[in-house]
Order: C-alpha cells, then structure tokens, then sequence
C-alpha cells in the first residue's frame, strides 16, 4: 500500500504554502489587468490580445523549457529560475505603461507576455515534480484540498484589491492603486519561490525514448482517449475566450460597475468554488474524472448565455454562483485528468503540448472576438422583431455558448477514463452533483472537523 513519507509530507505541505501565495498573486495581480488595460485606454481589440497573445507565447516557452529540463536535469532549477523572473516582471507591468502613456496598452502587452513567458517555463518542471510528490490514490483530493486552500486566500486578495481599486478611485487616484496591487503580487510570487525552493526535489530521470513531438502526438488522435481530450480542451479554451476577455469590459465600460461590484462578481465565483472543490476531489478519486467533465462540460455553455437576459447586478451575482461551481469541477478534473493518464517519462512534454494547445485556443478564441467586435451590431430586425443589445460584446456571450455546447457533445462521448474507478449510474452521480452546495460545505468544515482532510496526515488504507 501507498504511504507518504515524512519528507513528503512536509514537501506536500510547503506546496500548499506556494499555492497560497500564488493565489494571493493572481488574485491582486493577475485578476486586475484586464481592468488596468481599461485604466489605460485600450480598445477591445487590444485587449483582446492581451488576452492572447501572452498565453500563446509563453506556451510555446514550455517546450523549450522541456528540453532545457531534459539536458540539466535538474527540476527545482527550472521552476525557481521561471518563478522569481516572473516575479519580477510585475514592475515594468505597471511602470512602462506609465512611462510612456502613448504606447500604454502595447507595453503592457509585452509586459505581460514576458509575465507568461517565465511562468509557462516552470510550468512542465513543475507539473512532473507533483507527479512524483503527490501519492496517485489520493491525488484528486489532494488537488481538491490545495485548489481549495488557494481558493479562499484568491478570494482574500481580489476582495482587498478591489477594495483598495474603490478607495483610490474615489480620491482620483487610480495609479495608487494599481501600485499597490502589483507591488503586492510581485512580494508574493516571491514567497511562493522560496517554499518552492525548500520542496523536495527527487531526481529527474530522462527516458528518451519518451521523446513526444507534436506531429507523433496528433497521430494518435483516432486511438488515444487523451489526444482526444487535449484536443477537447484546446478547443473549449477557444470557445471561451471568444467572450472571456470581454466579461470585464461589459461591466466596467457599458454597465457602469464600479470597482467594488467587479470584485464582488469576480470573488463570488472563487466563493463557491471554495466550498466546492472538495467534493469535486472526492469525485473524482471515488469515480472518476472523466464523469465530472461531462457533468461540467455540458453546464459550462449555459454560462455565457446566461448574461443576455439581464443587467441586474444581483443577477450576474447569480450566474457567477454557477460559473463558480462549474469551472471548480472543470478545472479540477482537467489537471487530474492528465496525471492520470501519462506516466512519469511523458508528463512533462505531455504537459508542455497539453498547454500548448490551450494557448493556441486561447489565442485563436481571443482574436476571433476581438476581430468580432469590429463587426457585430447593438441591433438588428429580423422579420420585423428589433433586438437592441446594451453591447455587442452580448454576441459574443451567445456565440461563445453554442460553441462550448458544440465542442462538449462531440469530443466528450469518446474520451474514456483512464484509471480503474468506482461504478456509478449517470442518475446517481447527477443526484451526488446536486447536492454539491456552498452552505453544506460551509456546515461540514465547521462542524465536522478537517483535521483528518489535510493532505499532509492523509494516507492511503
């Protein structure tokens, strides 16, 4: 039987400390650029790209960083190097904009793909590290526990930083603002290094006969469930970045939110997935992964659909609330998914082409929205009926849905779950899914104790 040795335990203990001060990271940092990019007036178009362009370059980075890691050998050497230089990219984020206002939005699109680029190159060092760390049995709970720690300290972080976006604003000082939040992200990713750094660091074995190139990797489209499901995915991110990066800009520019109803919005979706994610980890080591991206995969269309109804702010607080719940599963399971399914040798190329695919998703989603607002109408007539939408980005809520549900009922029939799991009726895992709640998670945290939940004193019977 799997045990997790003290040593483990220790190093599974400091990756949740990294996790913590990463989450702080994006939640003051990452979760307000696109609001940045609207401080500096660019146009949708441009952020479009921002949206883009970094995820796409920095995912490439990952397979360089791959073959730097199969040459040195040396798995903490790569992910500390890619971490403090990404920490350190959060100054010229904020001060080359400033600097040079007329070329604003561009730099601080270089900024940020540089950002990309040094955390997309830990990125494969890191996934085949917690490979190795993380005990298999127990691992979609671990994730679930981790996700969820991390949750609530994102939360913590968007909360205080739109709070202090709020205050700024309101004595006409936005800047002071922004300096704070990202001055605070880049002391975090620091942080999150040094419990990086002190993480334990088995030895790094190449098998080159692993080797992994994109070509060989898409030949296996018709008989590998898992090209089937990176494929899947890549082409999900594509459909939601075709409205993602605009959720912000309907809010902020056409209904007028202030910055404390963006926070609100933004931390109700990190609230339920707080008091979700557990569950969703115990899902997934109970029944499988596959299960739960079906389940998410076909409620994650309804999302987008959802913000063409209504305006109202407690309205969008609500579908928020069910953003929040699908995507915890989502992402969970898509993470899990790729640990189960590839071995040591292949996991960290695998990861690396997984996420290369996602950026070329992203990428391709966000241009195309992009490119899309240039075109689309607040209104129309069609045979007589005249539709007037508060934004055309409203379109592309509607077109990014369609396509979600279009990706989900073709690619999630034929990916096949990769492990032996528990037996379970659609019927039965839908009722176990509905009864996934925040104020049941909320009662069993309080009252049922969580001594026994930390992944550092579990262990496989």
């Amino acid at each position: 039987m799997q045990k997790t040795t003290r040593q483990e335990s220790r190093s599974l203990s400091y990756a949740i400390k990294d996790g913590v001060y990463y989450a702080i990271m994006a939640g003051m940092g990452e979760s307000y650029i696109s609001p940045f990019a609207i401080f500096l007036k660019a146009t949708n178009s441009q952020i479009g790209f921002l949206a883009s362009i970094p995820p796409l370059i920095g995912a490439f980075v990952q397979l360089i960083s791959v073959n730097i890691l199969k040459q040195i050998k040396d798995r903490m050497t790569v992910i500390i190097t890619g971490v403090i230089a990404q920490a350190l990219m959060w100054l010229p984020i904020l001060l080359l904009p400033m600097l040079f206002r007329p070329y604003a939005p561009y730099l601080l699109i270089i900024g940020v793909t540089s950002y990309f680029i040094f955390g997309n190159f830990a990125t494969p060092a890191w996934s085949s590290l917690m490979g190795d760390i993380v005990p298999e049995k127990t691992r979609s709970s671990y994730f679930g526990y981790r996700n969820k720690v991390m949750s609530i300290f994102s939360l913590g972080a968007l909360t205080l930083g739109g709070l202090i976006l709020h205050g700024t604003e309101k004595i006409g000082n936005l800047w002071i603002g922004f300096s704070v939040l990202f001055t605070v992200a880049l002391i975090t990713r620091l942080v999150s290094s040094y419990y990086l750094s002190i993480m334990d660091n088995p030895l790094y074995e190449v098998d080159h006969r692993d080797d992994l190139g994109l070509i060989k990797f898409l030949s296996g489209f018709r008989h590998s469930s898992f090209v089937r499901f990176v494929v899947y995915t890549g082409l999900m991110h594509l459909s939601v970045m075709v409205a993602a990066p605009f959720f912000s800009v309907y809010m902020l520019r056409y209904l007028h939110f202030s910055y404390l109803q963006f926070m609100l919005v933004s931390a109700v979706a990190v609230l339920v997935q707080y008091f979700t994610l557990h569950n969703w980890g115990r899902f997934g080591d109970k029944f499988g992964n596959r299960k739960i991206l079906v389940i998410t995969g076909l409620t994650l269309p309804v999302v987008p659909a959802l913000w063409l109804f209504s305006a109202n702010f407690y309205y969008i607080l609500l579908i928020q609330m069910l953003a929040g719940f699908a995507w915890a599963g989502f992402s969970l399971s898509m993470g899990n998914f790729i640990f189960d399914a590839i071995p040591q040798p292949k996991r960290a190329r695998s990861v690396a082409i997984f996420n290369v695919f996602n950026a070329v998703g992203i990428f391709t989603g966000a241009t195309f929205g992009g490119w899309l607002t240039r075109f689309l109408p607040v209104s129309i007539n069609i045979s007589g009926l005249h539709i007037t939408m508060i934004s055309n980005l409203q379109w592309l809520f509607l077109i990014s849905g369609l396509m979600r549900l279009v990706m989900s009922l073709f690619f999630l029939p034929s990916i096949r779950e990769t492990r032996e799991v528990e037996p379970i009726s659609w019927k039965e895992l839908i009722f176990r899914v509905s009864f996934i709640k925040p104020i049941s998670g909320l009662k069993f945290d309080l009252f049922a104790g969580s001594e026994k939940e930390k992944p550092e004193k579990k262990k496989d019977k």
